[in-house]
């Protein structure tokens, strides 16, 4: 009688379990540590008022790393927090897929979740780099440091045992491996739009701060756009630029003979105005002739690009250039006119400067003129004070 053959034992792959839909160990231990790293950022957030919870915690890597995070306006806290899982998730993918097959899949993983932390500083060293590069220019350059990317490693390395350890043992060492590129293209994605996120969250930021600093001076929108020391621009020139230095008579009225006043405002309808005196504090009558220099710095102290034209305005009319005679404490004055303009959220003029004539240097007054960018104002000729009889 014929024995029934022999049936050779299924090869031992065959007798483990199979996950045809689970995630991938990498996946999954990289989304743990993004659970982790937002949970660090929530407790750093609520504790973040004790110094004393806030060194400790530091220890373990729970700091303002994390914590800025949160802090963010509106929506960019979600957008952040959502742009650093995805990269440590697609970094701790890649990392993992890569070491596939080592006897040590705890080591494999945990290193993974090291490598995913310092590419996650990395990112934020990037943004702050670009945000340099943009603010300053080339010269940003030599502010740009690697400072980030260190205390994010070292998050890494006291926090990436925990998804190590919960999920090395899935990890099938004789398992088929993953194609490298969905990790590779999962990882520049995540990477690019996290920095993008966090660059524009980063502004939001800011202006959040600036609007919070002038609403706490009891500033609003509607007399211009919010203070910002971050501003560009350039700063208004102690002198007029492009013109050099004239060449004075004796008896013209210097420094040391006359001084620029701020005088009073006027309004009209639709129309402003702002006079300018010249005084002449000496004892002996002193000359002066032309137009005065004029211009504007903003709320941010940057030059305010306004057109200044000598002649007439609706407020005053300009009595063209003559001689003039200013007797010993007495004063010339002169008239900058403008329409109003509408301030709201803009950048206005904050701050007066003038001299006698261009070349001189320009000395300045705080001031709170509806003179916004991109307007033009006028100024008529130095004339003799009518309302100042000297003694």
């Amino acid at each position: 009688m014929a024995s029934a053959p022999v049936l050779a034992p299924p090869p031992a792959d065959d007798l483990r379990p199979r996950h045809p839909r689970a995630l991938p160990s990498g996946v999954l231990a990289g989304l743990i540590l993004a659970a982790l790293w937002i949970i660090a950022g929530g407790i750093g957030r609520l504790t973040g008022s004790d110094v004393v919870i806030t060194r400790l915690l530091s220890f373990v890597g729970v700091g303002p790393l994390q914590v800025n995070e949160w802090m963010l306006p509106g929506l960019w806290t979600l957008a952040t927090l959502l742009g650093a899982a995805a990269v440590l998730t697609s970094v701790t993918w890649f990392v993992a897929e890569r070491a596939h097959g080592g006897r040590r899949p705890f080591v494999a993983l945990w290193f993974a979740a090291i490598i995913a932390s310092t590419v996650l500083g990395l990112c934020v060293d990037l943004t702050r780099a670009l945000t340099y590069l943009a603010d300053f220019g080339v010269r940003g350059a030599t502010a740009v440091v690697v400072e980030v990317a260190p205390v994010a490693a070292y998050w890494g390395v006291v926090s990436g045992w925990i998804p190590a350890l919960l999920v090395f043992r899935r990890v099938q060492p004789d398992g088929p491996r993953q194609r490298a590129w969905p990790a590779i293209v999962a990882v520049l994605v995540s990477a690019m739009l996290l920095v993008v996120v966090s660059s524009l969250a980063d502004a939001a930021r800011q202006q959040q701060i600036i609007q919070e600093n002038a609403e706490a001076q009891g500033l609003t929108e509607e007399g211009g756009a919010f203070p910002d020391s971050t501003a560009e621009g350039d700063p208004v020139p102690a002198v007029a630029p492009g013109v050099s230095a004239p060449e004075l008579e004796p008896e013209w009225c210097t420094s040391d003979k006359a001084m620029l006043l701020l005088g009073g405002s006027d309004a009209a309808t639709g129309h402003r105005g702002q006079v300018i005196h010249l005084m002449n504090f000496s004892d002996e009558p002193c000359v002066v002739e032309g137009y005065p220099d004029i211009a504007f710095a903003d709320q941010n102290g940057n030059l305010l690009d306004v057109e200044v034209l000598p002649g007439s305005s609706f407020m005053a009319a300009d009595p063209g250039v003559a001689r003039i005679t200013v007797p010993a404490q007495g004063q010339a004055m002169s008239v900058i006119g403008w329409d109003a303009n509408a301030t709201d959220g803009a950048l206005v003029a904050r701050q007066l400067y003038a001299a006698p004539i261009p070349g001189l240097e320009r000395g300045s007054w705080p001031v709170e003129l509806d003179v916004v960018a991109g307007s033009g104002v006028e100024v008529t000729a130095w004339t003799l004070d009518p309302g100042v009889t000297a003694p």
